[in-house]
């Protein structure tokens, strides 16, 4: 079986989610001996002008060139939409789309009408969607109408280098992040809850964070604003250092309103973390289970300073349910639906 896949970028060091996505699905789909070519943009200077090129513009006229005799072509994003009925009137390809989220729909933020409507062709001219959570699934389904046999939910993997380490005991209690700085993940939220907490700990606490994006300066000035005396921001994580990076940490918060998944929530997990996502939160459950739900920034000091004084340990339930999310899985589940053509 030949196939196609359509990525933005194939590197999962990028720091991207979704070319996480890709790059484990192309390694697994070719460990299980499926014919995989790739169709993929440099990843040099990673930027939003950039990437709106890339799927408006340079990924389109790729797939009408690029993947030979592929009778499949699988997008591994939605936001190339554009490039699908092309790609079926003149190529007479069949086109499988992963959409992650319904983001600039849900959140109703302004959002360029180029995504929306790139979004919206992915979701309906594709030959069959794979959604990444039920959530996602229905939200499909509500906003296009897509009839509900032309979708499968396939949740994505964990990488089984993510455990628990021997950690040193920290001097300090530590609260972390790991994730993007936009609207979307609302650090601001982890910020204000933070400055609460570190007034009431017991214990001498600190705030570590790591990422970048458009909200970073203003996360640097908040932190002074709120006087919060011990607060790290690190930067962009390297992937390398991941693993070390979660068990460092006593619990780990993702305060993000919308997640078409949730790679940090399950990596967290996997290393033994607790984790703290709101209660108000889009996340699909099946993805937040395990974790503490927070209703409001005083609610989320709480929660970490219950943490302080009563510790933390995962039920063996916790494990067994860690192990659905494999690679391997997503690969198998993929490959069914290709067989479908």
């Amino acid at each position: 079986m030949k196939v196609a896949l359509v990525a933005h970028y194939l590197d999962k060091g990028v720091g991207y989610g979704i070319s996480r996505y890709a790059f484990e699905l192309l390694h697994g789909l070719r460990k299980k001996g499926i014919s995989a070519s790739t169709i993929s943009c440099p990843h040099k200077f990673p930027s939003p002008l950039k990437s709106a090129f890339d799927y408006y513009f340079y990924l389109p006229l790729l797939v009408l060139f690029m993947g030979g005799n592929s009778r499949v072509f699988h997008f591994t994003m939605q936001q190339a939409g554009f490039a699908i009925p092309l790609l079926k009137l003149l190529r007479r390809k069949k086109v499988v789309t992963t959409i992650h989220d319904l983001h600039p729909f849900i959140q109703e933020e302004k959002s360029l009408p180029l995504l929306k409507t790139a979004i919206r062709m992915s979701a309906t001219e594709s030959d069959y969607i794979l959604a990444d959570s039920q959530q996602t699934k229905d939200d499909i389904i509500a906003h296009f109408n897509v009839p509900e046999e032309k979708i499968k939910v396939v949740s994505l993997g964990i990488d089984d280098k993510f455990k628990p380490m021997k950690r040193p005991k920290n001097k300090e209690f530590t609260v972390g992040y790991i994730g993007g700085f936009s609207e979307q993940k609302d650090v601001p939220y982890l910020l204000r809850a933070f400055s609460i907490f570190e007034k009431q700990s017991s214990k001498p606490a600190k705030l570590v964070l790591y990422g970048k994006g458009p909200q970073y300066e203003t996360c640097l000035s908040l932190a002074k604003e709120l006087g919060i005396k011990k607060v790290e921001f690190k930067g962009f994580a390297d992937e390398k250092d991941l693993v070390k990076i979660y068990n460092s940490f006593d619990v780990f918060v993702f305060p993000s309103k919308m997640e078409g998944f949730g790679f940090p929530v399950l990596e967290a997990q996997k290393c033994g973390v607790p984790v703290v996502v709101k209660e108000a939160a889009r996340i699909s459950p099946e993805i937040t289970e395990f974790c503490f739900k927070s209703k409001n920034e005083k609610d989320l000091a709480r929660i970490l300073s219950d943490i302080v004084k009563n510790g933390f340990t995962y039920p063996e339930e916790h494990y067994n349910y860690l192990d659905r999310f494999t690679w391997d899985t997503c690969a198998d589940e993929t490959i069914k639906i290709y067989k479908k053509y």
